[in-house]
């Protein structure tokens, strides 16, 4: 096995860990509201579509809380198959559209399959999210990223679906 895949999969199983401990631990009845179980569910790519997965399978914790700073982490399957892990900030707004939407900002260290049949790469992502609510506890956030060509690198457009979950 390769330098690469061992650091992968070291980075897939402490995501993994973390998300579960988190979740484990919960937070505290102030802010339970803030804290979400977050699960990995669609990628929809604009560009060489066929080329990749839809569904990519996931798990992760979010704390969100409104006007403060928070963080995110988790696994998933990327679009190409390959165990991914990603780890983060991020910064909640005021809820508005009738207490129905919020927007979450933030930066995401991505440690996953970039480009097809190549090795995993780390690199630090925008985290732009339209957070929609579904229920008082479940919600869908909505994230992606445009086509960029920039130093050499290429990557598609894509719009990113996650199913969270408030525990309390």
């Amino acid at each position: 096995m390769d330098m690469h895949t061992l650091t992968s999969k070291w980075l897939s199983k402490v995501a993994l860990v973390t998300t579960l401990l988190v979740a484990s631990l919960g937070t505290s009845n102030a802010t339970a509201a803030d804290g979400h179980l977050v699960f990995n569910t669609a990628a929809i790519h604009f560009k060489n579509f066929d080329d990749r997965n839809a569904f990519v399978p996931g798990l992760g914790w979010e704390y969100s809380p409104t006007g403060r700073i928070g963080f995110h982490v988790g696994t998933l399957s990327d679009s190409f198959g390959a165990q991914a892990a990603y780890a983060g900030f991020n910064y909640g707004t005021k809820r508005m559209f009738n207490n129905r939407v919020r927007f979450l900002l933030g930066a995401t260290a991505v440690h996953k399959q970039f480009h097809k049949n190549k090795p995993l790469e780390t690199k630090i992502v925008p985290f732009p999210v339209m957070e929609v609510a579904l229920t008082e506890r479940a919600s869908l956030n909505i994230t992606g990223s445009p086509e960029i060509d920039y130093a050499g690198s290429h990557s598609n457009a894509v719009m990113f679906f996650q199913f969270k979950l408030q525990l309390r």
